[in-house]
């Protein structure tokens, strides 16, 4: 997603309605999409402002609000894969994708096996 318009620029856009050009003509004097300017319109016409909404930020996990349950689970069984986990959150009604499951033991920096079919490499064999 790219970033959003300056607010310099989207003043200028309404500085422009306002002085009685059309929308058509301040996109094309401006540089910048009709429908952009459009939605800058409504916005202000709704609102007063033509500020940008917050863009990026943290997104919360899916299991943050069940933390306590899912430690529960690998501390009782460390060695388990996520798979095995993600079955167990299902018995408790708790329905995760196996990434969401990684993404959350990893920023809660809870271990835990990664892959049941890794095993450890064999001793190489001199001859």
């Amino acid at each position: 997603m790219a970033k959003p318009y300056s607010s310099d620029l989207r003043d200028r856009v309404i500085q422009a309605i306002e002085a009685g050009h059309s929308q058509i003509d301040v996109a094309t004097l401006l540089k910048i999409g009709r429908r952009t300017v459009v939605r800058y319109v409504e916005k202000w016409r709704k609102t007063g402002s033509v500020k940008p909404r917050k863009f990026g930020g943290h997104k919360k996990h899916k299991l943050a609000e069940h933390a306590a349950t899912v430690k529960a689970f690998v501390k009782a069984e460390p060695d388990q894969t996520l798979a095995e986990l993600q079955v167990k959150l299902e018995k408790v009604n708790i329905k995760v994708s196996a990434s969401a499951i990684d993404r959350f033991l990893k920023v809660s920096k809870i271990t835990y096996k990664k892959n049941s079919i890794r095993h450890r490499a064999a001793k190489g064999r001199r001859r």
